[in-house]
């Protein structure tokens, strides 16, 4: 057996200590989730006590009191596993599917209208994050976009007898010259 082999044991050993972790952390995550409940019940206006433990949660990591650490394994594993979440209402609706027929047509268009909708509101929405933490100078994927568009506007504001050609080359990516990809900012090239 060669140096650095786990053996069963160890293999074994690994698998309790994360699932402890795991378990540790969901606890954490459904603590919060019951502080959010017990926060709606003496509420005196009526809030849904899952989304009070949403925002509790929100307000803890923003403030930096809950860090991403104790947490993040956890949630990883519920993104992993987020389909077998939605089985129990992909079961109801087939419940009342005798419901749903006659309005067949109307509940597919609504799915697929919403479905679109949220596509197009998350891209734009990373889109414009992404271009405001780039202007922050923060490192994205739209950080060198941002840096041409900037020395294009710093070289346009010179009278350099060369910035006809410092303009020709501020509107290609530094790393792919001449290739034209467009950047995600609209209608302009990287």
């Amino acid at each position: 057996m060669f140096q650095g082999a786990d053996t069963p044991k160890q293999r074994l050993q690994r698998s309790v200590k994360h699932g402890l972790l795991l378990l540790a952390q969901l606890c954490l995550i459904m603590g919060v989730y019951a502080a959010g409940c017990a926060l709606a019940s003496v509420l005196p206006i009526t809030l849904p006590g899952n989304i009070l433990g949403m925002v509790l949660l929100l307000v803890l990591l923003g403030t930096h009191i809950l860090k991403t650490k104790y947490i993040s394994e956890a949630c990883d594993y519920l993104i992993d596993n987020m389909s077998v979440f939605f089985i129990p209402a992909g079961v109801a609706i087939m419940g009342c599917f005798s419901m749903l027929e006659a309005a067949a047509a109307k509940f597919a268009f609504v799915c697929i209208a919403t479905t679109v909708i949220v596509f197009l509101a998350t891209s734009y929405t990373v889109l414009f994050v992404s271009w405001i933490m780039a202007k922050l100078g923060k490192d994205t994927a739209l950080a060198p976009a941002v840096e041409a568009e900037n020395a294009a506007k710093a070289q346009a504001g010179s009278t350099d007898s060369n910035s006809k050609h410092a303009e020709g080359a501020s509107k290609h990516h530094p790393h792919t010259p001449g290739t034209g990809i467009i950047s995600p900012i609209a209608g302009k090239e990287a």
